[in-house]
């Protein structure tokens, strides 16, 4: 279903180009599964030391490959693709159906288990039967998405997990200030209060002077995917004004994906600040994910992008949600998968549930019900809730 918010603009031209992502079927998930989980799990006696059970060789009857993990060691994304990458089958499967197409303009990633392809409206339709794509427009934003279900032919269900870029509409934004919140309800009083500075924060957790980033391999991230972007120079202000009492640093020192210039979103800015507040003088890179092309999905982008870099932060700090019974069983089921393979490879992944806390849905009957928010329920990721102060 449509969002509230969104508009119905129209059928989109036959030739009008989309870009899809297609979810190949992986193996050896139940065998990541396991890795994961004889480091994750605190009375598992691999916990903390990264040592792997036993040496991990690629699926199949490949021969003379090297082990997938040495003693002491996560797996390495290329350890990660030997474990997880589709089936030949798969693969020559997916590709002969979309060349049959004519669909050649794909790219994969290093994992090789997605493929994203740009393709007229016209062909999408027809490998894709029962899909329609239609423009919806939100303010400035425009996507387009189908709004009927789509088929893919019998021969492709056992190779294929989901295809992007058809249903989902963006998530939402999970974290929202308090003086953000009362602004938008009328209630902010008339003596402006600063609210909760980096110092108060620090101070609640026990933080002093010296609870800052210390080793030149610390290393964390955030990510953005609603058209929010960060300004350096209103960094550079913000640590001024609020980080004297803690050493930091006051420039992101890589953005993965678009910035521009233009008014900075202040969701992204708080992202950005507090992240770099509390981790405090640790390397910070920001993935910026607002969705280039109107039927890209950010949230499949960033998690092709982790598919797709051998190095990157250690930390990622998302703000970002769906109501989870707005989603797919399979889709949630292989993003768990791409959040297990970025657990096997030491990654910490954050993602905040929201100010509510446990959201307690209302509905017409009365009878209120819990409504979760996904990814934070995820059982591969980390999940933060709000904290609130009475009187900061």
């Amino acid at each position: 279903s449509v969002p509230p918010g969104w508009a119905h603009a129209g059928r989109v031209d036959p030739g009008h180009t989309v870009q899809l992502t297609f979810a190949l079927r992986q193996r050896g998930t139940a065998r990541l599964a396991h890795l994961v989980e004889a480091v994750s799990d605190p009375q598992s006696p691999q916990y903390g030391n990264s040592h792997m059970p036993e040496p991990l060789r690629s699926p199949g009857p490949a021969r003379g490959l090297s082990p997938l993990c040495l003693p002491g060691q996560y797996l390495s994304l290329e350890q990660v693709r030997d474990l997880v990458q589709p089936s030949p089958a798969t693969l020559m499967t997916v590709l002969t159906w979309l060349r049959d197409h004519g669909v050649e303009d794909c790219w994969s990633v290093t994992t090789l288990d997605f493929l994203e392809c740009h393709l007229p409206a016209s062909t999408a339709e027809r490998l894709l039967p029962g899909a329609e794509f239609h423009r919806y427009v939100k303010g400035q934003r425009s996507l387009v998405r189908s709004p009927l279900p789509y088929a893919v032919p019998v021969e492709l269900v056992e190779h294929l997990d989901f295809v992007g870029g058809m249903h989902r509409f963006p998530g939402e934004h999970m974290a929202v200030s308090r003086a953000k919140a009362e602004k938008e309800s009328g209630s902010v009083r008339a003596s402006f209060h600063l609210g909760v500075t980096p110092a108060v924060l620090r101070q609640r957790y026990n933080m002093t002077g010296d609870h800052v980033g210390l080793l030149p391999n610390n290393s964390q991230a955030c990510a953005q995917f609603l058209e929010q972007y960060f300004h350096q120079a209103d960094l550079a202000e913000f640590m001024q004004l609020f980080g004297s009492s803690f050493t930091h640093r006051t420039q992101v020192d890589r953005v993965v994906g678009q910035q521009p210039r233009g008014k900075a979103g202040l969701e992204a800015s708080l992202d950005v600040e507090y992240i770099m507040s509390t981790g405090a003088n640790i390397s910070t890179w920001v993935f910026s994910n607002a969705g280039r092309h109107e039927s890209q999905e950010p949230f499949l982008s960033w998690l092709l992008l982790l598919s797709n870099m051998s190095a990157v932060p250690w930390v990622h700090s998302v703000s970002y949600g769906d109501d989870e019974d707005s989603l797919s069983l399979a889709y949630m089921e292989r993003v768990n998968a791409e959040f297990m393979k970025a657990a096997a490879r030491g990654l910490t992944i954050l993602f905040a549930s929201g100010d509510d806390g446990a959201g307690c849905r209302r509905v017409h009957s009365g009878n209120h019900t819990f409504r979760p928010s996904f990814p934070a329920s995820s059982p591969y990721v980390t999940t933060v809730g709000g904290t609130s102060f009475k009187n900061p």
